[in-house]
């Protein structure tokens, strides 16, 4: 036990980078102590990084691998791929919230991202193939129940985007909902692609017609079950 104790207390002799790269600075003197959490220096790695806080529930979807899309608050029309590449194991609590640290690489640098720059992160959790999905506006849920609203009448597509006039009521169909983007939602059942749906009604001047905008199922590639997460100085 005494052999096993002095061969660990011989391991914190040794300090290791988290990352590969050049020692760009020194923050402490030789000799001098130093206590868990001081940074003893600074280290320049050729590939990016950003940094993001989850909570527990959000942690608990984000794995070492998944895809993501990073935008920058300080830098328009600018979006780079990037891969988790670590999940803390350990949260830390605060006040009672635990949080989870997130670091994703980019796959692209970009110059203009300069360090401490907030970042906004969506990372892609599934992913399902030709599947069919609708805007997830369109979707309404009634205790358990999911649903989308039709018209019997099925009209152009560039009218129906556009708004439709009508006073016909429209009725409700059950739908067996998949993945969400929060944007799209995927339809597992209960509409075919071309179906038209939808997306919001209004009331025009104190009649009972409603304007409605509506849009047509379609089936693609659709990555879902993402989370829109925002990190500052990450």
């Amino acid at each position: 036990l005494q052999v096993s104790q002095a061969q660990l207390t011989y391991s914190y002799m040794n300090v290791t980078a988290p990352i590969a790269g050049i020692v760009a600075k020194i923050d402490i003197t030789p000799a001098e102590q130093v206590t868990s959490g001081t940074t003893i220096a600074t280290i320049v790695t050729p590939g990016e990084y950003a940094t993001i806080s989850l909570n527990e529930v959000d942690a608990a979807k984000v794995a070492v691998g998944q895809k993501a899309t990073l935008t920058f608050d300080a830098i328009n029309n600018l979006s780079i791929a990037g891969t988790v590449s670590e999940v803390d194991g350990i949260g830390t609590v605060s006040q009672g919230v635990v949080t989870y640290n997130v670091k994703i690489a980019f796959d692209t640098n970009d110059s203009r991202v300069k360090p401490g720059m907030s970042v906004n992160a969506a990372i892609i959790t599934n992913v399902h193939s030709d599947v069919l999905v609708i805007p997830s506006s369109a979707v309404k849920t009634q205790g358990n129940i999911s649903y989308v609203q039709e018209l019997n009448q099925k009209y152009p597509s560039a009218q129906a985007l556009s708004g439709i006039t009508t006073t016909e009521t429209p009725h409700d169909v059950p739908v067996t909902v998949g993945l969400s983007d929060n944007t799209n939602t995927e339809i597992v059942s209960g509409l075919s692609s071309g179906d038209q749906v939808i997306m919001r009604t209004a009331a025009t001047g104190g009649s009972v017609s409603t304007k409605s905008a509506a849009t047509s199922a379609t089936t693609r590639n659709f990555g879902g079950g993402g989370a829109v997460f925002r990190s500052f100085g990450g």
